[in-house]
């Protein structure tokens, strides 16, 4: 039987299946603990919108940090002595890490003093992060949620574009209102949605912009350039990923080349004004901030590990807080960043680390979906329109950007290219069997209410879910410090005092929780005789503590990610 929507129903469907979303992810907003960087980027956010120049987190653009911390400026906040000393630069940490090379003291690398605009303040950013939410002079659970709805409204609008998107696409409502419940009830949109980082605000911001883009290319005007120019602005500012928007707009034009006709005369004048649009929308969030980045010696540049292309241009490099956190986070993916895979750990990561993270954490339903849609567009594909081949060329584009990267530590790393896959396809559906497509839906929907409200632990159905999660992947795919208050609750319902703890998060929180508890690694571990031990998932599959694995069960898990052993 085909359902048939008029375009008023399938609006308010949508309406209703978005505040399902909501209601879905506000619990979680509420009862998970600060995961690990999620206290940096709130409290970062609120130093930026008080004036504070753009310190303790370069690597990361400003736009993503300013906005969930944009409910604070409505709080009463307030800094202990140690957090201001921080944010005054009285005070920080004996070593820093630079540019590129190896941590050490800071004085090495600064000998005049750390008050300088090279400086690479990781350690004060996180600490001063702790401090701020958990210190006891803020509530930190009313900031984190606060922070956190905006997260969620943001995630909504990814929800609500998806659907537009699609309806635009195939002017079909049963296509539109599937492609908006496959990003509903998607575990991994749940789980970083309401999250403080930046991986949802470059989502959107990316989605609209090839959706802007695409849209130019259905429609080539100065308009649609200078509207797809601003969001691309916008999407360089939530997220330094957001660059590969370049190699793709090149992609589709190419692949457009013989159908935008007498377009192809003014394509020149077009793509300058996009990129003036993206240009001054970077300038003015980055105003009055436009003087070049000071001067270093070559030898003190060249130990802290400023690429050359940054030393030779300087002084054109405007903003200089910009092409700083771009240079920044090209230097992590070259240096690459610890991972865990099958069992194995690497600093290098695998070129097929996001590929196979891609199917340990989507549903079994959207990956069959999947499948069926990406066959089916292939056979199609010389009559869609550019609509629906440029968010399946963008995915695949993003997905092979991500293979070359060294950073390989989580699934939100490929949160932009989720919608991109649930537009392909919602526009695959009315090709297909409405049973098939409503069936699939619905199983993905069954598997993701069941696995509320613990959507970060996720795994498909295929390999046996959250419970055998942490054998394949760990960090922010599985583990990241969400589950302390569900620690709490573990403990005092079983009257258990002092632990020993290896927790993989801010241990701040566990502080702020009052969990009595003696912070131990694997070694002294060995030298427990009596009490009570619980390791974190991400911190338990180290190669250190495979004495642990191997000799000892654990008693009970908390929320699947805290492994609890008692000894004897």
């Amino acid at each position: 039987m085909k359902v048939d929507l008029s375009r008023k129903t399938g609006q308010w469907i949508a309406v209703a299946l978005l505040a399902i979303m909501a209601a879905l992810m506000l619990p979680a907003a509420r009862n998970d603990s600060a995961t690990v960087d999620e206290t940096t980027f709130l409290s970062t956010g609120y130093t930026y919108l008080r004036g504070h120049r753009y310190h303790f987190s370069p690597e990361h653009p400003p736009v993503s940090q300013m906005l969930p911390a944009l409910p604070l400026l409505f709080m009463d906040i307030n800094y202990s002595d140690n957090a201001r000393a921080l944010l005054e630069g009285r005070a920080g940490y004996p070593w820093t890490r630079p540019w590129f090379g190896p941590v050490r003291a800071w004085q090495e690398y600064f000998p005049n003093g750390r008050d300088n605009w090279y400086f690479w303040a990781v350690p004060e950013g996180q600490l001063f992060g702790q401090m701020f939410v958990y210190d006891g002079k803020n509530d930190g659970d009313s900031l984190m949620f606060a922070g956190r709805c905006v997260q969620i409204l943001l995630t909504l609008a990814v929800g609500a574009l998806i659907f537009f998107w699609v309806r635009q696409a195939t002017a079909n409502e049963f296509a539109a209102l599937c492609s908006l419940a496959l990003w509903v009830f998607n575990p991994n949109a749940l789980a970083h949605g309401h999250l403080i980082t930046t991986d949802i605000g470059v989502t959107l911001a990316m989605s609209a912009a090839i959706f802007l883009f695409a849209s130019f290319l259905e429609s080539p005007t100065n308009r649609n350039m200078a509207l797809c120019g601003v969001v691309t602005g916008v999407a360089l500012l939530m997220k330094f990923t957001a660059i590969t928007l370049a190699p793709m707009y090149v992609v589709l034009t190419a692949l457009s080349w013989k159908k935008l006709g007498a377009a192809k005369v003014n394509i020149a004048k077009m793509a300058a004004i996009g990129f003036a649009a993206t240009w001054a929308v970077v300038l003015l969030v980055n105003f009055p901030r436009w003087l070049p980045a000071p001067p270093m010696p070559e030898a003190q540049a060249t130990a802290l590990g400023v690429p050359g292309w940054f030393q030779g241009f300087r002084p054109l490099l405007i903003p200089p807080d910009f092409f700083k956190g771009l240079a920044l986070t090209l230097g992590h993916s070259k240096t690459g960043h610890e991972g865990y895979l099958l069992g194995e750990w690497s600093q290098q990561g695998w070129w097929y680390y996001y590929p196979v993270t891609l199917f340990l954490k989507s549903p079994l339903a959207f990956s069959v979906l999947l499948v069926i849609a990406t066959v089916m567009f292939l056979k199609n594909r010389a009559r869609t329109r550019p609509l629906e081949w440029a968010a399946w060329t963008c995915a695949a584009l993003f997905l092979l950007a991500a293979m070359t990267s060294k950073v390989n530590i989580g699934v939100r790393h490929l949160l932009p290219m989720f919608p991109l896959l649930t537009v392909g396809i919602g526009c695959a559906i009315p090709r297909l069997k409405q049973w098939l497509v409503g069936s699939l839906v619905a199983w993905q929907a069954v598997i993701c209410l069941l696995c509320a409200p613990l959507y970060l632990q996720f795994f498909t159905e295929a390999v046996g879910g959250a419970d055998n999660g942490y054998k394949y992947l760990i960090d922010s795919n599985y583990d990241w410090g969400q589950d302390a208050k569900r620690l709490k609750a573990f403990l005092d319902e079983r009257h258990i005092g002092q632990i020993y703890l290896d927790y993989f998060g801010t241990q701040y929180s566990i502080e702020y929780l009052k969990i009595p508890n003696t912070r131990i690694d694997a070694e002294k571990a060995r030298q427990i005789v009596q009490g009570w031990l619980v390791v974190s998932a991400s911190q338990l599959m180290r190669p250190e503590w495979s004495w642990l694995r191997e000799t000892h069960h654990p008693i009970a898990r908390v929320a699947d990610t805290l492994f609890v052993y008692q000894f004897p």
